[in-house]
């Protein structure tokens, strides 16, 4: 081995940045940490708001394609992982889901102290709050019209920025870091208290106790490397695995050689929440890309008909990707892009045995997903739901999924059940994403029900920890970055108790 560490964390995400910050209050005690991240270091000078350069944070551009073609996923591939790409909307848990994770799936850990304690301390330490109404922008602002017009009840969102000036492109990456993500917060802090980052180091496999990486050259405008490209192998007493939904189980499937284990649900049970991003076009020029993307959403049908309606708003390039179809009525459309509205519908999807990742003969991560029919019903009711906000606000024409015309406007405002239908919804040509990929490697009580225990170990090894949403036993319906740091802050407190108290003599 090259070096040794006691913690060896695989990614600097969401879940990776929350255990290292929990370990870095022990590495004053003696605890060596390291972080692997497999994507590049940007900091907030390297993001530049355009869309081709950008699209190179995520895996795939953003479009991580389900073997069916189907399903789009955006996961970030950069030091922050999609904290680094992601809005800022955060929500707690719902609390009919982690009733269920304990009565089901035997969480018993989530009790209401802990989860309430937990919670808010995150929020504390990331400035979660509702935004101001100047916040809103014109499409913010036509979304509340529309709804009220409609009676329908709308709430605001809870985000996390300081300082934030409102430049609209939040998925491109934040140009003044006012996102408080972990690219911004939990990763520096970590490694300004002893932590140790190692970026554009791929793992190629695992061991009980080693990591097999690649340094590969840093790209343009990102940090460069303080190590030598090339292959690594590190030890480590303790693994946190904490790369993603797509990547986490993808590792453990190529290192299952290594690791003498065997379990058919590593990889199974993924739900996605399912999204399709709506867009229609408002009589007049409104502000739209800049301002605030996203203050408010709906949450009253989500017991009912089983979506969230969420406010939203996109470069050009997502923009007409998200609007269906091709050619001169598209690019009519498209020509219209100052006056567009936007309305994000986000699906609960159950986790579903087939629904899984998988790897191929490289051992690269295929995405395994097919849409439930009852999602499919739920997705029509919200396209239904939306188009009505759209012709409430006062917008005239509109390009969407499911639609028995290629062209809705407003002498069709009366008749939307009867021109949106399930059965005119064909996902191999509707932009359907996702960007909360949940499942994998299944938290459970029961060793026969999951892939890791209560303490996130790894079943059948004594040394390997998941921390990331893939050990979410079921959706938790709304956007995860809450849930994921409390499920990962309860894996890193137990790897402590577990391997590094007084008792087992280490700190």
């Amino acid at each position: 081995m090259e070096k040794e560490y006691d913690i060896i964390i695989i990614g600097s995400g969401v879940g990776g940045g929350t255990v290292a910050d929990v370990f870095s209050k022990y590495v004053q005690k003696g605890l060596n940490v390291l972080i692997l991240e497999g994507g590049p270091y940007r900091k907030k000078g390297h993001f530049n708001q355009r869309e081709n350069d950008m699209s190179s944070i995520y895996f795939n551009k953003g479009a991580f394609l389900s073997k069916n073609l189907h399903i789009g996923l955006a996961a970030g591939n950069t030091v922050g992982g999609s904290s680094a790409v992601y809005t800022g909307v955060s929500f707690r848990p719902p609390k009919s889901v982690i009733e269920n994770w304990k009565s089901s799936f035997g969480l018993s850990f989530l009790t209401d102290d802990y989860v309430e304690q937990t919670l808010s301390e995150h929020e504390e330490q990331l400035n979660i709050k509702e935004l101001p109404e100047s916040y809103d922008n014109d499409n913010n602002r036509l979304f509340k019209k529309g709804a009220n017009n409609l009676n329908i009840e709308i709430k605001r969102l809870r985000i996390n920025v300081r300082n934030c000036q409102q430049q609209g492109f939040c998925n491109l990456g934040c140009t003044v870091g006012a996102k408080q993500g972990t690219l911004e917060l939990q990763i520096p802090d970590s490694v300004a208290n002893g932590v140790e980052l190692i970026y554009n180091a791929w793992v190629h496999e695992i061991t009980s106790h080693s990591v097999k990486f690649n340094i590969s050259k840093a790209i343009a405008e990102s940090e460069p490397n303080k190590w030598k490209e090339g292959l690594y192998e590190f030890g480590a007493k303790v693994i946190v695995l904490a790369g993603g939904v797509l990547q986490t189980p993808a590792l453990v499937l190529r290192s299952l050689k290594n690791l003498s284990i065997k379990n058919k649900l590593i990889g199974r049970y993924l739900s996605l929440h399912p999204v399709f991003n709506l867009n229609a076009v408002y009589k007049e020029k409104i502000k739209n890309f800049r301002g605030f993307p996203k203050t408010y959403y709906i949450d009253q049908f989500s017991d009912t008909e089983g979506y969230y309606l969420e406010t939203s708003f996109y470069y050009p390039g997502i923009t007409a990707k998200n609007i269906p179809g091709h050619g001169k009525i598209h690019q009519d459309i498209m020509r219209k892009y100052e006056q567009m509205m936007s309305i994000l519908i986000l699906s609960h999807d159950p986790s579903e045995y087939h629904n899984r990742i998988t790897i191929d003969k490289q051992g690269k991560p295929i995405l395994n997903y097919k849409v439930n029919k009852n999602v499919k019903e739920s997705l029509t009711k919200a396209i239904q739901r939306a188009a009505a906000i759209f012709f409430s606000a006062g917008c005239t024409e509109m390009i969407i999924p499911g639609t028995k015309k290629y062209l809705l406007n407003t002498e069709d405002k009366e008749h939307l059940a009867d021109l949106i239908h399930s059965k005119n919804i064909q996902f191999e040509r509707t932009p359907l994403s996702s960007a909360h990929p949940q499942g994998g490697m299944r938290m459970t009580k029961s060793v026969k029900t999951g892939v890791v225990n209560t303490d996130g170990l790894l079943n059948g090894t004594k040394s390997i920890y998941v921390a990331d949403a893939s050990i979410f036993p079921s959706s938790v319906k709304v956007n995860p970055y809450q849930t994921i740091m409390l499920m990962a802050n309860h894996v890193a407190n137990r790897i402590i108790a577990n391997h590094f108290t007084e008792k087992n003599r280490t700190v």
